[in-house]
């Protein structure tokens, strides 16, 4: 081999890895802002439905937020679902399941909201995670997936950091488990329930339509579904202006960039790392109530964030496969 031959062959081998680096840091920058952004939908929304945290006197009914979330996430995925395939062209089975995901993200954040609304930031993101459960159980009764021996001790971690530590902590110090303060932890777990059903509708039809595109149906497919619910409920549309700064900041940064971050991610840095980054939500959110929000931190909630950590570590792999 020529001299140049080997010089040459350094040079691109030196360009390849610089190239790997900076997508890696770039990947994880980038994961990393999809979490932050993520880990604010408590802190932001605590302070739009309960008056004693917020700037503002009037709260915001959770199906009109639900509805306007809806509208500016539709708006915010449209330029990116540009030339990607047609509505026209889903089979009607396809079409009926990118509909039900507006249905589930309907009722995911109205629940959600309805729940922080008794609980507190805090509480409402560690049990959020209960979503990873949920999500769990559903690729096990409906996509037949196995899970095996090694998996169910982490699984186990997660259930005791983000469901039975919190909810034993509440029902002891409020006395009962028909507490307002309970009540608003369950709402928070059936939201996860609900987000749980929304990411396995979206993972059954990604593999036929883009993800900007079903982002974007779904967002507009679920106001229909919530402005039924106000003529049903007899709940009027009423918006607060003071409110609108943060529901634009809801719905472009947390409904919309928080998830477009998430895909870019994946394609730079695989499924595994980039769930391990993302999971960070629960740390930063925590960290952003107490200060933000001024809500105490106790050792309880650090060592569920501990446990919970543990958890998706040990099962990192398969939480790669469900959340890819």
């Amino acid at each position: 081999m020529s001299l140049f031959a080997v010089y040459s062959s350094k040079i691109k081998s030196s360009f390849q890895s610089d190239s790997k680096k900076i997508t890696f840091w770039t990947g994880s920058i980038i994961a990393l802002l999809a979490a932050i952004f993520a880990s604010t939908i408590n802190v932001v929304g605590k302070t739009m439905v309960d008056p004693s945290y917020g700037y503002v006197e009037d709260a915001i009914h959770p199906l009109n937020l639900a509805i306007l979330l809806g509208l500016i996430s539709g708006l915010f995925f449209t330029p990116f679902a540009k030339g990607k395939k047609s509505p026209k062209k889903f089979g009607k089975k396809t079409f009926f399941f990118v509909l039900m995901l507006g249905v589930t993200d309907v009722l995911a954040i109205t629940t959600n909201f309805f729940g922080l609304n008794y609980t507190t930031a805090i509480n409402a993101t560690i049990l959020i995670n209960t979503e990873l459960l949920f999500t769990m159980i559903i690729a096990v009764t409906v996509f037949r997936e196995r899970i095996q021996k090694r998996e169910t001790f982490p699984l186990s971690l997660i259930a005791i950091g983000a469901i039975i530590l919190p909810m034993i902590v509440d029902i002891s110090e409020n006395g009962t488990f028909l507490s307002g303060f309970v009540f608003g932890d369950i709402m928070i777990i059936l939201a996860a329930l609900f987000f749980a059903l929304d990411i396995s509708i979206a993972r059954h039809v990604s593999n036929i339509i883009p993800a900007t595109r079903i982002s974007q149906i779904s967002a507009f497919a679920g106001i229909p579904f919530a402005l039924v619910l106000m003529l049903i409920f007899q709940i009027p549309f009423d918006v607060p202006l003071e409110q609108l700064p943060a529901i634009i900041y809801m719905g472009i940064f947390v409904s919309g960039l928080s998830y477009f971050f998430f895909v870019i991610a994946l394609r730079l840095i695989g499924a595994i790392r980039t769930v391990l980054i993302y999971s960070t939500t629960t740390v930063f959110g925590i960290a952003f109530s107490g200060l933000f929000l001024g809500e105490e931190i106790t050792h309880v909630n650090i060592f569920s964030v501990i446990v919970i950590s543990v958890g998706i570590y040990l099962l990192r792999r398969k939480f790669a496969e469900l959340e890819s």
